[in-house]
This record gives structure tokens, C-alpha cells and sequence, in this order.
């Protein structure tokens, strides 16, 4: 092989290896959106992480009863209508809605039914008052106590971030299938170049996937070291939480895809090196064979 060609081939494995290295990056990046941040499951393992729902719950309690204290009622009446369970199941239900544009079922008048039941008979039992007809007031109170818990159930900005996941799903394929097949066409040509000393092939594959992996890791070692996302003004204090452990847990999504392109990239160097002993040691019994051939002449 000329100078020149060997150049050209250099030349072309470089550049064919820096195109492998964006390629790689762009899907580690995709993936990394995709399984961290744009997914159903990350946004529920988030409220599940931080009790989103048990604060939720408290809270509505706490208004709820503030809503009924005017009227000489107590929490009491609460009771058998809402539950800690229920609502994390309505939220999680309502959520999904949310995120898909579909209407929720949540039974809403049942639960306004059974509110309205147990206040008369609180009423009856207690012999109370009221300013009015009995049953528009009640009424009014349901009203309100349920108006209240469809707002509480509700993930602030969750219809916005569905949007951003429909859109993201939507082009997902139609970036990831092409470039994956620009990644292989890259590798097809590094095995074309490098036919003869197959070492090469896993050395350039080693720099392109190592580059793929800092791609990942920096943004994430930026994030964690500024801490940038927990100074968000964000209220109340259960949403904080929710947000932040949200973008943590798509930061641990980011950081196993980047240390698991540095393990293969380890992998790759490894098998380089392996390979290239062995053409070292066959390349040694070549020369050896034909020194005691040389000599028995």
C-alpha cells in the first residue's frame, strides 16, 4: 500500500469514527429522553418516590375541614367518602389523562352522593341548624368539598408535559431508526478499511462509544454539581419534590446509559488489545518458523 492510499484510508477511518461518535451520541441522548424523562413510568415512580400523594391527602383533609367548620361540621362526615388509597389511584388515573388528552372517569358524582348522605345524617344525629333550605346548603357544601379534590388530584403542568411526551414519542422512531442505520453504516465501513488488522475496527468502535459516553456525562456531573434544578420557585412544597426527584431519577437514567458506553468502550480497547497480541505472537512464530527453516538449509 502507497503512502497516499494509507493516508486516505487513515483519513477515512477518522472521519468515519467522529461520524460513528455524533451517531452514538444522538442515541444515547434519544434514549436517555425517552426511558429517563419522557415515559408514564418516570413521572409515577417520581410520586411514588417523594409520597406525592400522602401530602396530597393531608392537604386535602386540612381544606376540606376548613370548608366544613363554618357550618358547625367536622371531618367526620369525611369519612368512608375519601381515603389515601383512592386518592392516589384517582390521581394516578387522572394523570394518565393527562398525559394521553383523554378524559378521566374518576366517579365524581358518586363521591358527591355519599358526601351529601353523610352530612344529613350528621345533621339528623346532631340536631344542627342551618340558614336555609337544608338540602341546597348541603348541596353547596358537597359542591365545594369536591371541587376542591378534583383540583387537589390534579399534577400542576401535567397537560403541558404530555404534550412534550406526544411530541417526543412521535419523532422517537422516525430519529432513532435512521441513525441507528447511519451508526451501522459506519461500523460496515470501519470493517471494510480495517479487514486486515481487525484490532483497528475495535480501537476506532472504543473512541466513538467513549464519545458517546462523555456526551452523557457531562450534562449530568453540570447538573448534579450546580444543583441548578432545586432552585426552582415552585409551590406548593409536594410539587417541589415531585419536580425535583422527577429530573434526579432521569439523571440516574442518564447516568447508567453513560457508564454502560464506558464499560463497552472498556470492552472494545480490550478486545483491540487482545487482538493485536495475538498478531504480535503469530506475527513472532511466523518469523520464528522460517529462522529454524533458514538455518536447517
Amino acid at each position: 500500500m502507497s503512502k497516499k492510499s494509507g493516508r486516505i484510508k487513515a483519513i477515512t477511518c477518522m472521519v468515519t469514527s467522529l461520524m460513528l461518535a455524533i451517531f452514538i451520541s444522538v442515541i444515547a441522548i434519544l434514549m436517555s429522553v425517552k426511558l429517563g424523562f419522557a415515559s408514564n413510568n418516570s413521572l409515577l415512580n417520581a410520586l411514588d418516590d417523594v409520597k406525592y400523594y400522602d401530602m396530597v391527602y393531608k392537604s386535602f383533609m386540612d381544606k376540606a375541614e376548613s370548608i366544613l367548620i363554618p357550618d358547625g361540621l367536622t371531618s367526620e362526615v369525611l369519612q368512608g367518602v375519601f381515603s389515601e388509597e383512592q386518592l392516589r389511584s384517582d390521581g394516578n388515573h387522572y394523570f394518565k389523562a393527562q398525559l394521553t388528552s383523554t378524559e378521566s372517569s374518576i366517579n365524581i358524582e358518586g363521591y358527591k352522593t355519599k358526601l351529601a348522605a353523610n352530612i344529613n345524617d350528621y345533621v339528623a344525629r346532631n340536631n344542627l341548624g342551618v340558614d336555609g333550605d337544608q338540602n341546597t346548603v348541603i348541596e353547596h357544601i358537597s359542591n365545594d368539598i369536591i371541587t376542591c379534590y378534583e383540583e387537589m388530584i390534579k399534577i400542576p403542568y401535567a397537560s403541558t408535559i404530555g404534550m412534550v411526551f406526544r411530541n417526543i414519542n412521535k419523532y422517537f422512531l422516525m430519529l432513532l431508526i435512521p441513525i441507528t442505520i447511519f451508526a451501522i453504516v459506519c461500523i460496515l465501513l470501519l470493517y471494510k478499511q480495517n479487514k486486515v488488522k481487525k484490532n483497528r475496527i475495535f480501537r476506532y468502535l472504543a473512541y466513538s462509544i467513549m464519545s458517546g459516553a462523555i456526551s452523557i456525562v457531562i450534562p449530568v456531573i453540570y447538573s448534579r454539581s450546580t444543583g441548578f434544578y432545586k432552585k426552582l420557585q415552585i409551590h406548593p412544597e409536594y410539587v417541589y419534590k415531585f419536580i425535583i426527584r422527577y429530573f434526579e431519577n432521569g439523571l440516574n437514567i442518564m447516568t447508567v446509559i453513560g457508564v454502560v458506553l464506558f464499560v463497552l468502550a472498556l470492552v472494545m480497547i480490550a478486545l483491540s488489545t487482545y487482538i493485536k497480541s495475538m498478531y504480535i505472537k503469530a506475527g513472532a512464530r511466523h518469523r520464528h518458523h522460517h529462522s529454524h527453516h533458514g538455518d536447517s538449509v
